[in-house]
């Protein structure tokens, strides 16, 4: 083991803080998933579905509104704990202690981003069995979860890399802090203000980007929600509930708008380019005209780190 990551994990395991706070993470995870299980019963009794159906879309509801959660939650966790592996040595003027060691700088630097995505896996796998409930439902299956922690991880390993180098950089762990966030925020949702730009810019010369055609939202392509959303609903399929009532919903219309499918104003089919369709064992499955989206976001995120 990289020996960077053996000491910091035994400082930050054996801490006082490390087990106040995971309860506190599992008791939080836990109160947030009833909360939205009762949302998601009083949604599907309104609209009247069937008990098997309205079953199905409690735990999609679940499963979808958990996996948002749970990258928000690595948005704001990740940089706020990665920011300061470096520059808190360099305060308790221990840097030079480890710049002496046999260790290559390469090797300093994967010990402490190696320390801080280990403690969010060890978050992400106590939060494992509250994202299993919405499998005893049937919204969503192992391989949408899979998908789902995969993207979550990747997103992770990107902002530990950025804040590792703000912090690398940072002459207080204030700065280092601030540093990391603004940028983990701009990647984030800073992406969601230039995809209205993007859109506000294509509709004023009349050129539809969610249309018939199919069009290219470039802004949304590093967006980590656009990137989880795209990589779990795989492969893409047209079922009669689409664009319900669903935390995924608003970047279905976009990742679908991508493919040449669009909707009206009342959440139904509006536009689908000739093609795009095909009838396989009972499911109507969107034929791509452009690459997932998610391949993008992978590919920017390498480039990143």
């Amino acid at each position: 083991m990289n020996p960077v990551l053996a000491r910091e994990a035994k400082e930050r395991f054996r801490g006082r803080r490390s087990l106040p706070f995971l309860t506190l993470w599992v008791f939080s995870i836990g109160l947030v998933t009833y909360a939205l299980y009762l949302l998601a019963q009083e949604i599907a009794g309104n609209t009247g579905l069937g008990r098997l159906v309205a079953t199905g879309y409690v735990g999609r509801f679940l499963f979808q509104a958990m996996v948002l959660l749970l990258l928000t939650a690595v948005i704001f966790l990740v940089p706020s704990s990665a920011s300061v592996s470096i520059v808190s040595e360099r305060e308790r003027q221990t840097l030079h202690l480890l710049q002496v060691t046999q260790l290559s700088p390469f090797q300093l630097i994967m010990g402490k981003l190696s320390a801080s995505i280990s403690y969010l896996v060890i978050l992400l796998v106590a939060a494992l069995p509250m994202a299993a409930v919405p499998l005893i439902f049937g919204g969503a299956t192992f391989g949408d979860v899979f998908a789902a922690l995969f993207m979550v991880l990747v997103t992770a390993f990107m902002l530990a890399s950025v804040s590792v180098w703000v912090s690398s950089r940072a002459r207080s762990s204030r700065g280092a802090v601030a540093g990391a966030l603004s940028l983990a925020f701009l990647i984030a949702y800073g992406t969601f203000v230039f995809m209205g730009l993007e859109m506000f810019w294509n509709y004023s010369r009349n050129d539809v980007v969610i249309s018939r055609e199919g069009g290219e939202i470039f802004s949304v392509l590093p967006n980590p929600y656009f990137g989880v959303v795209d990589a779990v609903i795989q492969p893409y399929e047209l079922r009669q509930d689409f664009f319900s009532a669903t935390p995924f919903a608003p970047f279905e219309i976009v990742v679908f708008g991508r493919q040449g499918v669009s909707q009206n104003a009342g959440g139904f089919v509006d536009g689908i380019r000739p093609g795009a369709v095909d009838l396989v064992d009972g499911r109507q499955l969107i034929n791509r005209s452009r690459p997932p989206l998610y391949w993008y976001t992978i590919a920017i995120y390498a480039v990143i780190s």
